[in-house]
């Protein structure tokens, strides 16, 4: 089982919110310490992420890690 339902959700998630903070990829990719692609194939649902990659973009946006699964 792949996820690829959830992991698109949670990319949309990454997505809105870096967009309603008015923050780049590439700015939220040097804030966090990750690749942009990486970032893009996370925001896009096609990479898996860890929990401490989640954490690290959470703190970045300012929000708790669980407000990124709100689906």
């Amino acid at each position: 089982m792949d996820n690829v339902h959830e992991k698109r959700m949670l990319g949309s998630s990454i997505r809105s919110v870096r967009a309603e903070r008015n923050i780049s990829q590439r700015q939220l990719a040097l804030m966090t310490g990750i690749s942009r692609s990486y970032l893009w194939k996370i925001e896009t649902g096609t990479a898996d992420v860890g929990i401490d990659v989640l954490i690290k973009i959470a703190k970045a946006l300012d929000i708790p890690v669980h407000s990124l699964f709100d689906f």
